[in-house]
């Protein structure tokens, strides 16, 4: 009987999170799939509108980046002052991904990299341009989903062990189905017992026969 409880349970639970993984898998794919984080083109929502002559202060997510547009034609210099959370921050030109052309598809501006912070907090930005003169800028916020795919790498890693659980189970099953009967015959004076210890049938047969 223990075998058989055994194979239920590990059934059961294999099941369970089967259902759970594919749960997961579905929301967490809804909440990437409703972002823009996928689209090749996306340069996200403006965040920010100013110039050089002004300086950003506000909030900065961790779990977004941030896209900087200049007016087009100049140069302009970055320059993040650490937040009041702490941690690092980090401005990133398109030169080293080589994908200027990318994003450059805001008209009279020109796409020159993204920043990103550690730690969600307050910050300042200070913008310069290489001549000193005072130009537009453009900053531009990226959410990126991270709790959807949270979501669904571990909704794919619970598909995963559910399929393995249940094969698992199925093979248990298998085993005990084939399982030969086997029973044992014990004398008593003139009556004969039979042990059956195949746990699907009783427990023993009594043959009275002398």
């Amino acid at each position: 009987m223990t075998m058989h409880i055994m194979t239920k349970v590990t059934l059961g639970i294999g099941a369970t999170l089967l259902l759970i993984s594919v749960a997961a898998l579905t929301i967490g794919g809804a909440s990437v799939s409703n972002t823009s984080w996928f689209d090749d083109d996306s340069i996200g929502e403006e965040y920010w509108t100013g110039d050089t002559s002004t300086t950003f202060s506000g909030k900065l997510n961790w779990e977004s980046y941030y896209l900087v547009f200049v007016e087009e034609g100049y140069e302009v210099e970055i320059e993040i002052y650490e937040g009041s959370n702490g941690g690092w921050s980090e401005f990133t030109t398109c030169e080293d991904w080589d994908e200027c052309e990318d994003y450059d598809i805001i008209p009279g501006y020109d796409y020159i990299g993204d920043f990103e912070v550690e730690n969600s907090g307050d910050f300042e930005i200070e913008f310069t341009e290489k001549e000193g003169r005072s130009v537009g800028i453009l900053i531009h916020e990226e959410e990126v989903p991270i709790e959807g795919i949270l979501g669904f790498g571990a909704g794919c890693c619970g598909l995963f062990c559910a399929l393995l659980v249940i094969l698992i189970g199925g093979v248990m099953a298998l085993t005990l189905k084939d399982q030969p009967k086997v029973q044992t015959s014990i004398q008593f004076d003139n009556d004969l017992v039979v042990v059956n210890e195949n746990p699907e049938n009783s427990e023993y047969d009594q043959d009275d026969s002398t």
